[in-house]
C-alpha cells in the first residue's frame, strides 16, 4: 500500500519563517539568511497564503507572534534541527571528514597519539587532525575539540574528564647509576639537592612536592638546590632520558618509559592535584556526529567513563 502524499508547504518559505520566528525580527531572520528583511517578508507572506493564516500581529514597535503560530514555529524548529543533525550523521558515516583536535604537544604525542588507532577503527570516515603548541588564556575557535588543564568547571561546554594530574619523580638509570645506584632509599631531602629538570610554567611542582612528601622540622619546605627549567615539557622528559637530571612527569605520559626501563620512578610518593585534563567542545557543536563520536569514544577511556554539560 503506497504512502499518501506529504502536504508539507514550500520548504524556504518554512525556513524563513522559523528564522523569523525564533529571532521575532524579519531584520536579524535576514541577517542570518544572508537576504533582505524584504525578502524574508515575502516569503513569509508566501506561507501565510499557503496555509491560510496570519503567523504575526503586525504593531507599532515590530512583529510579534500569534500564540498559535509560536508553537507551530517551535515544532518546525524541531523539525529543521532534526534534518541538519541527521544529515551531519549520514556525511559523518558515508564521507570523509576531519576533525580537529587541539591540545598541548606533549599531550598529544604521549597520550592521544598511542589510543587513536582504536578509535579509526571505529570511525574510519573521520579523519582526526591535531595541532599542538600552547593554547593561551582561551579556546580557540577553529578546533572541534581543544584538550585544556583544569578544574571541572567549563561553562559554555561539553566537557569530557580524561584523567587527573599526578606527578611522580623519575631519571633515567645512567643517572641513578650516577648517583648512587639504588634510588629506593633516596630521601626527599636527597632528591632536592641533585640536578632537577621541570616546565618553566609550572616550577612550582617541585616545591609542592617537596613540602607534601618531608616538609622540614621548622615546617619550611626542603630548598631547591639545582632546579633547570625549559619551556618544553618534551624537552624536560627527553633531558631526563638523557640522564640530565630527575623530572617531576605526568604518571599518563610516561608509562612506557617506565615499563620499558628507560626511566625509573625515584620515590614512591605522588603529587595530585584536584585539576587535569579534560577534553572541550563547544555545547552548541558537541551534538555534531563527528564531535559526539570523538567525544563519546574519549570518556570510554577516561578515569571516570563519563562527560557532562557544562
Amino acid at each position: 500500500m503506497s504512502r499518501p502524499t506529504r502536504s508539507v508547504p514550500p520548504l524556504n518559505a518554512l525556513r524563513f519563517f522559523e528564522a523569523a520566528a525564533r529571532h521575532g525580527s524579519f531584520a536579524r531572520a535576514a541577517d542570518e539568511l544572508s537576504v533582505t528583511p524584504a525578502a524574508v517578508s515575502r516569503q513569509v507572506k508566501q506561507l501565510e497564503d499557503h496555509i491560510g493564516a496570519e503567523f504575526f500581529e503586525r504593531e507599532p514597535g515590530g512583529v510579534v507572534l500569534t500564540p498559535q503560530a509560536r508553537s507551530y514555529a517551535a515544532a518546525l524548529t524541531h523539525a529543521l534541527d532534526q534534518i541538519a543533525q541527521a544529515t551531519d550523521d549520514f556525511r559523518t558515516r558515508q564521507t570523509t571528514t576531519i576533525l580537529m583536535v587541539r591540545g598541548y604537544t606533549t599531550f598529544l604525542v604521549k597520550w592521544l597519539v598511542p589510543r587513536l588507532p582504536d578509535f579509526q577503527q571505529q570511525h574510519p570516515h573521520i579523519r582526526v587532525r591535531m595541532a599542538g603548541g600552547s593554547l593561551g588564556g582561551g579556546l580557540r575557535a577553529d578546533a572541534d575539540v581543544v584538550i585544556r588543564y583544569g578544574g571541572p568547571n567549563w561553562p559554555g561546554q561539553r566537557a569530557v574528564h580524561l584523567f587527573d594530574d599526578e606527578l611522580v619523580p623519575v631519571c633515567s638509570p645512567s643517572f641513578a647509576q650516577r648517583y648512587g645506584g639504588d634510588t629506593q632509599s633516596w630521601s626527599p631531602q636527597r632528591i632536592s639537592r641533585l640536578p632537577l629538570l621541570a616546565l618553566e610554567a609550572r616550577r612550582v611542582d617541585w616545591s609542592d612536592w617537596l613540602a607534601q612528601a618531608h616538609p622540614t622540622a621548622n615546617g619550611e619546605d626542603l630548598p631547591l638546590v639545582h632546579c633547570q627549567t625549559f619551556e618544553d615539557l618534551a624537552i624536560v622528559h627527553e633531558c631526563a632520558l638523557r640522564g640530565l637530571g630527575i623530572a617531576l612527569a605526568q604518571r599518563r605520559y610516561i608509562e612506557d618509559e617506565i615499563n620499558n626501563g628507560t626511566l625509573v620512578v625515584v620515590s614512591p610518593l605522588v603529587l595530585r592535584r584536584d585539576r587535569g585534563y579534560w577534553a572541550l567542545a563547544e555545547t552548541a557543536n558537541a551534538g555534531r556526529a563527528k564531535v559526539d563520536a570523538f567525544l563519546t569514544w574519549l570518556a570510554s577511556l577516561g578515569p571516570t567513563a563519563g562527560d557532562k554539560e557544562s
